[in-house]
């Protein structure tokens, strides 16, 4: 089981990250809904200097040309880009002709259905899908639970990897890992305690999810 932690904002949130075993780091950048934790590009690629060997630097941004996404990894020496709004396939291929090196996961907000057909139009373009919620002002970071019928469904049918975000607890990731079958979990705020990440909690997420995970290979 891959974990990512996402919202790394310091270089206290990256040791707390790297020393629960983390095996990506996601930094906030481009920024244009409500969140916490952003970072520019330059201070991202100051902690990313930092990272050892086999940790995967994700930028995670809200921005939507492709310009700017392009623009987004050079600086910052992320090698995955996570697109948190909407683009269209052309935009991703255009992204990855500018940058073949890089890896894409495309977000897929989770609110119904829908959610089932837009994994797969993503899938076309897309490295991998993360399944997160949103609400008005906010498109991830929001610390609500979708309906994981719905993203077990998507894992099933799924082409690429699916990584599974939205409220994700230390409480409730072996269950969400038992339900949903992904290929890598993501928090935020779930790891938060008083509004900063928290090294017991970091470190209890990745344990019980990959926990989670390994007990469902050993059935």
């Amino acid at each position: 089981m891959k974990v990512k932690i996402c919202g790394t904002g310091s270089p206290a949130d990256l040791a707390c990250a790297v020393a629960a075993g983390a095996d990506a780091i996601g930094f906030l950048m481009g920024i244009t809904h409500v969140t916490q934790d952003a970072v520019s590009c330059a201070e991202a690629a100051s902690m990313i200097a930092t990272l050892p060997p086999f940790i995967e630097p994700v930028a995670v941004t809200h921005l939507q040309k492709p310009t700017d996404l392009i623009l987004i990894a050079r600086e910052s020496h992320c090698t995955t880009l996570q697109i948190q709004d909407m683009v269209s396939l052309e935009d991703i291929d255009e992204v990855r002709s500018a940058l073949p090196y890089l890896r894409i996961i495309k977000a897929v907000h989770v609110m119904d259905a829908s959610a089932v057909d837009a994994a797969k139009y993503f899938a076309e373009a897309a490295d991998a899908i993360l399944l997160d919620t949103r609400t008005a002002d906010r498109i991830g970071g929001t610390g609500i639970v979708h309906d994981w019928s719905i993203s077990a469904k998507i894992v099933e049918e799924s082409r690429v990897p699916v990584i599974l975000a939205g409220g994700l607890t230390p409480e409730n990731v072996a269950e969400a890992v038992r339900r949903v079958r992904p290929y890598a979990v993501d928090v935020h705020t779930g790891v938060k305690k008083d509004g900063v990440r928290n090294a017991a909690r970091t470190l209890a997420f990745v344990a019980n999810a990959r926990a989670a995970a390994l007990a469902l290979t050993l059935q």
